[in-house]
């Protein structure tokens, strides 16, 4: 049924809670993944280069430690680090490697931590043209 997943991930444990959906759906379906991490550039901040150059190492590493992972578990995996707005990246990605899942997991946040805070997880609902999985990831796990 999937033939590409696209699963994205922010270095943090809560966004690491996709993982074991997008293994499960990957095996069943003899899917590849494709691990994204987005460095977010701030519109009103001067990111030094060398920082910007640190911040996605950083990301490209940490990748490359859940590729790992995933090709244990046989899966065909490749990891990718792009910076720009997270949800315009995200989004943007999916399209050009034809990617026909997104799986992610979300804070849940609601009300007006979403209205301050925005979401991602809602703008790549609201704008991909293929399904998303939303995985709602819990400080307990």
């Amino acid at each position: 049924m999937y033939k590409r997943i696209l699963v994205t991930l922010d270095r943090s444990q809560l966004a690491e809670q996709a993982l074991p959906h997008a293994l499960a759906i990957a095996q069943a379906c003899e899917a590849s993944v494709e691990l994204l991490s987005i460095v977010k550039l701030l519109a009103d901040s001067n990111l030094d280069p060398k920082a910007l150059e640190a911040e996605t190492r950083e990301s490209e590493d940490y990748l490359r430690g859940i590729a790992a992972r995933l090709s244990e578990a046989g899966l065909e995996c490749s990891i990718n680090v792009r910076q720009g707005d997270v949800a315009d990246e995200i989004l943007r990605f999916c399209e050009e490697a034809e990617c026909d899942l997104i799986v992610m997991s979300t804070h849940g946040r609601s009300g007006l931590g979403r209205w301050v805070y925005g979401s991602i997880a809602d703008r790549v609902l609201r704008y991909a043209e293929v399904p998303v999985l939303l995985v709602r990831a819990t400080e307990s796990e």
